[in-house]
């Protein structure tokens, strides 16, 4: 508008002038085809050639962009028009931030983290298997204060923690044996959505207490199996960070009549943490975050 009046203005006073177009500058938001600074890219062959697909942001899920069809490679070259899930072999990260790259849709699974500049070509694992990817920082805190040896130690069940699957359930779930009253701290940066207090039952029908927790990539995170006595640190509504606690395992009596342990699991998209137990929880979507379960063990002490 001010541009077209300034144009008036001089044409209205007799004078010529020459305005020069000046082409905007190049978005990070715009997906184009072309990997600007800031964006996210996949490359349907190795070596960072063929065609490619820009993103801006984190994506749960390459096949569905939301009409409820797949993202496709979209630059000229060998691939263009094809599905980009499972079907990307390299990679450029121009963002400023850590990228992860999940086998699994809903940010589960095993995973690439590559470091903001990071250009090449996917690990043998994540070759043409890569459906989606987090745009930060997708690491968990590890959801027990404790140590490795406490937790290899539990005995006669203990957790699978060299597994990249879970080993407890007939879904996807981790059930991680520790001692009564181990401290169970968040393992991201969000927000508590529920808190539920339950006690004990020696008829082996509680499931101990239970807490909720979002945090800021739509991951929905349930802790269970939890003490009512002393009962649930947070309150919902609160704001958590990595390590906040949250409350303590409880005894046998709050799993089930199961060894007392800490039972964690995820689902992306979701607020609520859906009434279900073993077989029938198959159909809803929770994800195997063992393998990043699994790296954060690595990070406590021995």
């Amino acid at each position: 508008m001010l541009r077209r009046s300034i144009v008036g203005l001089l044409a209205g006073i007799g004078l010529v002038a020459t305005f020069t177009a000046i082409a905007p500058a190049a978005s990070a938001a715009a997906r184009d085809g072309i990997c600007q600074s800031g964006e996210f890219c996949y490359y349907y062959n190795s070596g960072n050639a063929g065609s490619l697909i820009d993103f801006s942001g984190s994506r749960p899920d390459l096949g569905d962009d939301g009409s409820g069809a797949c993202y496709k490679f979209i630059s000229s070259g060998n691939g263009r028009g094809q599905c980009v899930k499972n079907n990307a072999a390299s990679f450029w990260n121009r963002t400023s931030s850590p990228v992860t790259v999940f086998y699994n849709s809903d940010y589960g699974g095993i995973f690439q983290r590559i470091p903001a500049g990071g250009k090449n070509d996917f690990r043998a694992a994540l070759k043409n298997n890569n459906a989606g990817h987090l745009i930060g920082d997708s690491s968990l805190r590890f959801p027990l204060a404790t140590t490795q040896t406490t937790i290899k130690n539990q005995s006669p069940l203990t957790w699978c923690y060299t597994s990249d699957s879970n080993c407890h359930h007939d879904y996807n779930a981790a059930d991680i044996f520790a001692p009564t009253g181990t401290h169970v701290v968040s393992p991201v940066v969000g927000t508590v959505m529920t808190v539920h207090v339950r006690a004990a039952s020696t008829d082996c029908t509680s499931v101990g207490s239970t807490v909720t927790v979002k945090d800021g990539y739509g991951r929905l995170w349930y802790f269970a199996h939890m003490d009512d006595s002393p009962g649930p640190q947070v309150s919902a509504g609160q704001s958590v960070s990595k390590g906040t606690l949250i409350g303590y395992v409880g005894t046998k009596y709050h799993a089930l009549c199961t060894q007392s342990h800490l039972h964690i699991d995820m689902r992306w998209g979701v607020n609520d943490r859906v009434e279900c137990s073993a077989a029938a929880c198959a159909s809803y979507g929770f994800v195997n975050n063992q393998p990043l379960l699994r790296e954060a063990f690595g990070n406590l002490a021995a």
